[in-house]
């Protein structure tokens, strides 16, 4: 835990969430702790100068009950009782090793009562609306029946649970998880596995990085020790990221070259059903604050889904990529939604814009340099990237752009050029053989 402990404030992260299942559980849903600060000791255990006191971490705790609730699930509040073992302990190893951040304790629901995994989704999405890199640590026990004398009585399986466990987590079968054995979950008198569905879901099931670090059961309860997911480590047989230089927290990437693969797994995860965002930090443009443009095409060039703002919506470059492809995939009215079954056949534009420049006169476009933007006196707009085929004068764009907004060839409009840096990515035919 030590060893954990460390990895957790090397990468220093803007927060960490806590999830606990000894906290006091709702029928209804989950369980926020309150208060500005997150104080408590091991008293119980006799053990009264073993405490911590954290700031809490008020805006990601908030985000995080406003997208649990907008899942349909309950978060109600607690604090009247003090913080349980299961949130000081591990809590206590991170102060140890220098964590004083801001940090959120998360209590687990009544059995049955939600999916854990729709709470890692809503945490995923908190953190990505908040432009936080959070850190997730899952708190639990493994079976409580281990040996005589244990604290809920003996069974001879419940070294079976704690072994397929731990195998699931060496092999990072994060999946696996969702499919474990209910009755020997229920034999093994075990509160593990809903804390870990709630980290595995929030990084996506994306298992990059992980390893068991140990796992021992010296008084008939199991305690393991592992990370699930590690943003910063090298996948296996490194790709695209992987060849990326790494400082610290920070993916060093000034060119933008990135943004298509992030607009790409957006889309991809919105098949699996996950909120989640970017993730990872990133430096350059990515962490810029820019207008965006996310375009889809199919291999032949032709357009599957464009979508884009003139301002900016969200912290940087890398979220608005993120949300916008989403847009771009199943929300272009053009379009219908784009499936699963296409996406080996697409391919991903992204363009980020320069601040609008507002010009006097047509002789300051290019349609090759500039895109456009047109405004009537009422409010209707119309907008154009630049460099689009078959626009080869001003006239041209400013025609297609007037109709595009609704607009006749005659009416007054105010006008504004920007500039584009895209971003492509290759198409299906471009990429090499593997």
């Amino acid at each position: 835990m030590s060893a954990v402990a460390r990895r957790v404030v090397n990468v220093r992260p803007d927060a960490l969430v806590l999830i606990t299942p000894h906290a006091p559980r709702g029928a209804a849903g989950f369980t926020l702790w309150r208060g500005t600060r997150v104080r408590g000791n091991l008293l119980a255990f006799g053990a009264p100068d073993l405490g911590v006191d954290l700031p809490s971490a008020g805006g990601l705790a908030q985000a995080m009950e406003q997208a649990t609730v907008a899942r349909g699930l309950g978060m109600a509040r607690w604090g009247d009782t003090p913080l349980d073992h299961g949130a000081v302990v591990p809590l206590w190893h991170l102060v140890q090793a220098g964590w004083n951040g801001p940090t959120v304790v998360v209590g687990l629901n009544e059995p049955d009562s939600a999916d854990p995994v729709e709470l890692g989704a809503a945490i995923a999405e908190a953190a990505w609306r908040e432009g936080m890199w959070v850190a997730l640590v899952a708190s639990g026990d493994m079976s409580h029946r281990l040996q005589q004398g244990a604290p809920s009585g003996f069974h001879p399986r419940a070294i079976e649970f704690d072994r397929t466990l731990i195998e699931c987590l060496a092999r990072g079968a994060l999946r696996r998880l969702r499919h474990l054995d209910p009755v020997l979950r229920e034999l093994a008198a075990e509160d593990a596995v809903d804390s870990a569905l709630v980290a595995a879901s929030a990084v996506d099931w994306d298992s990059q990085g992980h390893r068991v670090l140990s796992y021992e059961g010296p008084f008939g309860v199991g305690y393991g020790v592992a990370i699930l997911h590690d943003a910063l480590a090298e996948p296996a047989g490194a790709g695209e990221e992987g060849h990326r230089k790494r400082t610290g927290k920070v993916f060093v990437d000034p060119s933008g070259a990135a943004l298509p693969g992030i607009a790409r797994r957006s889309v991809v995860a919105a098949f699996r059903g996950n909120g989640g965002g970017p993730g990872l930090k990133h430096s350059g443009i990515a962490a810029e604050r820019h207008a965006v443009f996310v375009t889809i095409r199919h291999d032949d060039g032709q357009l599957r889904g464009c979508v884009g703002d003139l301002r900016p919506r969200c912290v940087n470059v890398a979220m608005e990529t993120w949300q916008l492809a989403r847009d771009a995939a199943f929300r272009d009215h053009r379009f219908s939604p784009v499936t699963a079954d296409e996406l080996p056949g697409l391919s991903f534009e992204v363009s980020v814009l320069s601040p609008l420049e507002e010009v006097a006169s047509t002789a300051a476009l290019d349609p090759g340099r500039y895109g456009v933007v047109v405004e009537a006196e009422d409010g209707r707009r119309g907008a154009l990237l630049p460099g689009i085929d078959g626009l080869d004068t001003v006239e041209e764009q400013l025609s297609l752009v007037r109709r595009k907004g609704g607009m006749t060839a005659t009416e007054p409009v105010r006008l504004w050029r920007f500039t584009v840096n895209q971003f492509r990515e290759a198409t299906h035919r471009e990429r090499p053989s593997p």
